[in-house]
């Protein structure tokens, strides 16, 4: 059995990635889930921070010691919930006893939730590296996606063959697109964002297809997973765009080309769920992601 660590700063958004990228039934506790299937999850995950396999778990410190007893681990403790920190110093001395720990050997995850302790062999880590450096592309502007959420959005899609981003902007969705292995495809209306798309791009050694034309009018045939960041917010109400015009034609033009799942943000602020129904899809769930102050995402992920 496998076992993923948890964002707990999104965690809902980090259990629906988990599922996504798994592709089965996980088991969830608080902070952690549990799965079967020995897949790569999260090296390519934005909020999945390290998968392993589980050893033991139990109630019981001295059923997970017998586990442990006469191996050598560099040790990772992490106590999810606080009120569960004086507990587990207790619970970690008995777990030890008989244990070697020293920094090169195997890493292991000691971890307490939900009244269990779970101990596990590090597997794999989150690629946080390739996030940050995602990060400092050449061309950026108040309001563009982070590659975190970028990321995430694109799991959360599941994608199946190319994916399609209609208001490409600055690239940042298809960038993690290309990192994560799937063809990919932008149309935005401003020749500009889309100059700095291609340059953002190859600054990455990355290539997507690039097309000039309108979200409300698509310049494009065939099937296609969508992942999009529409314009929204203060910005946007200030150039005097009809968001619900804008919404409604994106919608009912990315009907007729989807493939599997539509990702998209909004303004938190606003329920789109009646304009999906409108126009021949489901809304599966929302997740809202807190940006700053003035500005809370919400990521519809959608399907037909």
């Amino acid at each position: 059995m496998k076992y993923a660590k948890l964002s707990n700063d999104e965690l809902f958004a980090s259990m629906a990635e988990l599922v996504a990228l798994v592709g089965e039934e996980v088991h969830f506790l608080t902070g952690v889930g549990l799965f079967q299937r020995g897949v790569s999850v999260a090296k390519r995950s934005s909020t999945i921070k390290v998968v392993g396999e589980v050893i033991s778990v139990s109630h019981d410190p001295g059923e997970i010691n017998e586990s442990l007893r006469g191996q050598c681990f560099s040790v990772y403790p992490d106590v999810i919930m606080g009120k569960d920190k004086d507990r587990f110093r207790t619970l970690y001395e008995e777990v030890m006893k008989g244990v070697r720990t020293s920094r090169s050997c195997g890493k292991l995850d000691l971890i307490m939730t939900d009244g269990v302790l779970l101990a596990g062999v590090r597997e794999e880590e989150r690629d946080s590296r390739s996030l940050v450096d995602h990060s400092r592309k050449p061309y950026s502007q108040s309001g563009t996606m982070d590659p975190y959420t970028s990321r995430l959005m694109v799991n959360l899609a599941r994608p199946k063959g190319t994916v399609l981003d209609p208001f490409v902007g600055l690239g940042s969705i298809l960038i993690e697109a290309k990192w994560l292995g799937h063809n990919c495809l932008g149309v935005d209306v401003d020749s500009k964002m889309l100059e700095k798309a291609k340059l953002n791009l190859e600054f990455f050694g990355y290539q997507c297809g690039l097309v000039q034309g309108s979200a409300v009018n698509l310049p494009a045939t065939g099937k296609f997973t969508v992942v999009t960041d529409p314009p929204y917010g203060r910005s946007s109400r200030a150039k005097g765009t009809n968001m619900e015009e804008l919404y409604q034609g994106f919608l009912s033009q990315v009907a007729e080309v989807l493939e599997g799942r539509l990702v998209f943000a909004a303004d938190s602020n606003v329920d789109w769920r009646d304009a999906v129904r409108s126009a021949g899809l489901r809304t599966v769930y929302t997740h809202f992601l807190y940006q700053h102050k003035s500005l809370s995402r919400a990521i519809y992920v959608v399907e037909r």
